[in-house]
């Protein structure tokens, strides 16, 4: 479990006890309440021993039946804010990336950056070896990030987006680490696999909308 799991889990078991010591101490404000009520009514004793144990007794039923009402309003204001903050969390976990699959968006985010320079360069005939080289190591792992799974936890259009990337650059890594030297030479088949590249990219850029990635912040650590 993640700690923004912990941190559900936990803020949900404290609101619920919060809860139930709060409704708790609120049927006992009323029960003390009902108790009250009679001797307020009721006339202290006129013998003066009496009277005091009268009055001191309803004082303190009275103090007794404040403080319950009061710790029953404070720890049900307490359940109200932990299931906030229990909703929050969960709901942060649905439409926020975490662990491995921000790991795979990031990576794969720089992997196809580099991909697109490295097709452009053997293309132009600039070290054709050298660029080849890195095309078969950027694909290969393309095509093993591509096997990763969306997050369970997160909201059914984000799992469904994000499975759709990975079934993307999976692809696109497969199908471009079969490849040839010479066919990646050519300039039609070079075109066809840069257009692929953008074509990812667009979904990429649905996935950073969907899940608040800031791009802006990927390219500064470039």
């Amino acid at each position: 479990m993640s700690i923004l799991d912990w941190s559900f889990v936990s803020l949900l078991s404290c609101a619920l006890l919060f809860c139930i010591f709060g409704v708790v101490l609120l049927i006992s404000f009323l029960r003390s309440r009902r108790k009250l009520k009679p001797l307020k009514r009721k006339r202290p004793p006129k013998n003066k021993k009496k009277r005091k144990q009268f009055i001191r007794m309803r004082n303190r039923l009275k103090k007794k039946a404040k403080r319950q009402l009061m710790t029953s309003i404070i720890l049900l204001l307490l359940s109200v804010a932990t299931i906030s903050g229990a909703l929050f969390s969960r709901n942060y976990q649905q439409n926020h990336l975490q662990g491995k699959n921000a790991e795979v968006i990031v990576q794969s985010y720089y992997l196809l950056d580099d991909l697109e320079l490295q097709l452009q360069n053997l293309s132009k005939g600039e070290s054709p070896q050298k660029s080849f080289k890195n095309i078969q190591n950027i694909t290969s792992q393309l095509a093993s990030y591509g096997n990763e799974k969306a997050d369970l936890v997160l909201k059914e259009d984000g799992q469904t987006l994000l499975n759709r990337y990975y079934s993307k650059i999976r692809q696109l890594g497969i199908n471009l680490h079969a490849q040839k030297i010479e066919s990646l030479q050519k300039k039609e088949v070079s075109d066809e696999y840069l257009n692929d590249v953008k074509n990812v990219k667009k979904i990429e850029k649905d996935v950073f909308t969907r899940f608040k990635i800031n791009e802006k912040a990927l390219k500064s650590k470039k």
